[in-house]
């Protein structure tokens, strides 16, 4: 069950904002393993991803609609 709900991540979704969310993770680890406040990692994390996402749609999405 949970490698198929990780399969569907990694497959159904962009890879990009799985390496995003893995990458945040390691570092916040890290951090906390070394003392550092890491709290505000997750949100820019959030911000960060959500340009990535919405620049890398595809032109027909990204058209303003009248």
């Amino acid at each position: 069950m949970v490698l198929d709900v990780v399969r569907d991540l990694v497959i159904g979704d962009d890879w990009r904002m799985v390496a995003g969310i893995a990458a945040m993770l390691l570092v916040i680890t890290g951090g906390r393993a070394a003392g550092l406040p890491v709290w505000w990692l997750p949100p820019v994390t959030v911000l960060v991803m959500l340009g990535v996402g919405v620049c890398s749609a595809p032109p027909v999405l990204r058209r303003h609609r009248r």
